[in-house]
């Protein structure tokens, strides 16, 4: 419960990268001591997402500009070996799938939801790698999402119009997934994660931390 209470304050943006995770303010919201909320902290900083700094607290992670690029490129080796070996076992139902949490998605973002859009766009976005049916490789995926779902918010708060990129880019990656056809699956993917890309960057630090 406290660790999907955390994964919203990040998700969302109430907890932005650079902040202190106020521990008894959390402890509070959840009805709980702050020892279930340190062993939450603890699980998100083998994640990455959070830092320890003895004696001053947990802190959001803050990652440059450089940092932020390395994650989205080892993702993105990942994500092309999935969608290589996920592609062309792709059924009619798994389209449907990605195509109704896209609607998920699409209303949530308009209703001002951000927790169910960081949802409904993940599991989007794994169908096709849940396909290549490779736990391990899935899950290392995701490990990496985790490292970056802190920093989506940034994407998600852009104006109408890189949200209508957006938007446009995931029925791409629909239509090319319903062809089965793995290098047009990773190309829709890579003109995505590349946009994706360039627009949360300019909300990353620069390199001196300023």
């Amino acid at each position: 419960m406290v660790l999907l209470y955390l994964r919203k304050l990040l998700v969302t943006g109430e907890l932005a990268p650079g902040d202190k995770v106020p521990l008894e303010a959390v402890a509070r919201s959840c009805g709980v001591s702050p020892v279930p909320v340190r062993e939450a902290l603890k699980q998100l900083q083998n994640e990455g997402v959070v830092v320890n700094e003895p004696r001053r607290g947990y802190w959001v992670t803050t990652h440059s500009q450089v940092e932020f690029a390395e994650l989205q490129h080892i993702t993105s080796l990942l994500e092309r070996e999935a969608m290589a070996l996920g592609a062309p076992r792709l059924t009619d139902e798994d389209i449907q799938q990605m195509d109704d949490y896209r609607i998920k998605m699409e209303r949530a973002l308009t209703e001002g939801d951000l927790w169910t859009t960081n949802v409904a766009h993940r599991e989007m976005h794994f169908v096709p790698y849940r396909a290549s049916g490779m736990p391990r490789l899935v899950k290392e995926i995701e490990r990496l999402w985790e490292h970056t779902d802190h920093y989506r918010v940034l994407y998600l708060h852009k104006h109408s119009d890189v949200q209508e990129v957006s938007l446009a880019q995931h029925l791409d990656l629909i239509e090319a997934c319903r062809t089965k056809d793995p290098d047009r699956v990773i190309e829709a993917m890579r003109i995505h994660r590349e946009y994706a890309t360039a627009t949360i960057t300019p909300g990353l630090l620069d390199e001196d931390g300023n």
